[in-house]
């Protein structure tokens, strides 16, 4: 049975006009015919809007008006079809007197307010793409920083405490960081840490002005933006200052030259998309090429540094160059190989495939080549970041949510007598340091 009940996802009868900044719907302009009294449509009732945003319906006026409980955020739309979702009373998405929240907010499946706000701009994982091979010690990873916002003095409000930004996406708790850029600070901030006070957030004190999807204002710590209480803007600054997140970082674990996790050591703020990740590339093995004791024709062997032969495995893929010499016989400058680790110490004979490798089907060395600067060097590995809560929206609050608050867990095979299989649901996030924590962290 669904949590939303029998009409999850049900349509409305005819076509409805939502339009920008109005808190209210009502029938197409095309001759729609939209009936919602007879559709059954009432106080308490969720519609999707026509920018994908969910709205509580909290008066249904006529066959042809309805009520939503903020004004609509989106573009104006025509003649659209409006799906209504009828949740149970006791799940609310709005406050009684009507004023909005998110779903994020609401604590339904373990997600609580703080982890929302918390985990929707940041980093909740990064997973490699491609191992990498041959590496000696473990690569750095570098993490892109988040965009840098420049704020002109114009879009500083003192009479409001509010600073513009066009769909800044950020949350109540998103950290920032104020750079006066040589300038003049605006004035009541300093070069340093602040932290977002967005509009789903209630004014403690009358500190600050409407909050929008594209007005802020800011805090001196995470707990005055959580309680609502502003900075007080005196001055408007300068054009060349800004605004930016921390950066993430992380650390790669290398197993036999490859990387086999990726841990997050700080997981950034103020992200709207996905960082870009970048890690090191492996040391290059300098062979000198035309010296018969290190290309063992005989063998079809090449000697490399005990370095190297300790960090590497047979199938492991490496790029073969002959440094502006003349190539080793049997092999072509600028070629991708796979490598047969030798049981011979310090020595690895070189395959077309990595099938043919694992098999010890070794490419024939027909001569030594020319010049000392021939070189093998490993693949560099890849990764990709995730941020928390699902995919970013340039709506406050539009994310589709990734992280539940709550993951199954499989006790047992099953599928077998005399086995006990079972599921349970189990807190996410709760446990600091626990193998989950790395996919759903607490901060």
């Amino acid at each position: 049975m669904s949590m939303w009940g029998m009409n999850d996802g049900a349509a409305l009868t005819g076509a409805s006009k939502f339009t920008n900044g109005a808190a209210t719907f009502i029938d197409g302009t095309s001759g729609s015919n939209a009936t919602y009294v007879t559709d059954g449509l009432e106080a308490g009732d969720c519609v999707i809007g026509a920018d994908g945003l969910l709205y509580r319906i909290i008066a249904v006026a006529s066959e042809t008006a309805a009520t939503l409980d903020r004004v609509y955020e989106g573009s104006t739309a025509d003649n659209e079809t409006v799906l209504r979702l009828k949740l149970p009373r006791h799940i609310k998405i709005t406050k009684d007197d009507g004023t909005g929240h998110t779903l994020q907010s609401l604590g339904i499946f373990g997600i609580s307010d703080a982890e929302s706000s918390a985990g929707v701009d940041n980093l909740s994982a990064v997973g490699y793409v491609l191992s990498g091979t041959c590496h000696r010690t473990v690569p750095a990873v570098t993490v892109a920083a988040p965009p840098t916002n420049t704020i002109a003095t114009s879009k500083v409000n003192t009479t409001n405490n509010t600073i513009e930004i066009t769909n800044h996406g950020f949350r109540t708790g998103t950290k920032l960081t104020y750079s006066n850029g040589s300038g003049s600070s605006i004035g009541g901030l300093s070069e340093q840490a602040y932290y977002v006070i967005a509009k789903e957030t209630d004014d403690s004190g009358t500190t600050f002005g409407d909050l929008t999807d594209s007005l802020f204002a800011l805090a001196s710590s995470l707990s005055n933006a959580q309680a609502g209480t502003a900075v007080s803007l005196t001055g408007t600054g300068n054009s060349t200052q800004t605004f930016i997140g921390d950066t993430a970082t992380a650390t790669a674990t290398l197993t036999v030259g490859k990387v086999s996790s990726i841990a997050i050591a700080s997981v950034g703020s103020a992200y709207t998309s996905a960082p870009t990740v970048t890690l090191a590339a492996p040391a290059t093995e300098t062979i000198d090429g035309d010296n018969a004791s290190v290309v063992v024709v005989a063998d079809d062997e090449i000697v490399v540094a005990s370095a190297f032969y300790g960090c590497i495995a047979t199938g492991d893929v490496v790029t073969y160059a002959d440094g502006g010499g003349t190539a080793i016989g049997g092999l072509t400058t600028a070629t991708a190989y796979y490598l047969i680790k030798s049981g011979t110490s310090n020595r690895i004979s070189l395959a077309t495939t990595r099938g043919r490798a694992l098999l010890g089907t070794a490419i024939t060395i027909s001569a030594v080549g020319v010049g000392s600067s021939h070189t093998l060097i490993g693949q560099t590995p890849t990764a990709t970041a995730t941020l928390g809560l699902g995919s970013p929206s340039t709506t406050v609050g539009g994310r589709e949510i990734a992280h539940i608050g709550w993951v199954k867990k499989t006790i047992g095979t099953g599928g077998r007598a005399g086995r006990v299989h079972y599921e349970t649901l189990v807190a996410a996030s709760s446990i600091t340091g626990d193998s989950e924590d790395l996919a759903t962290p607490d901060s």
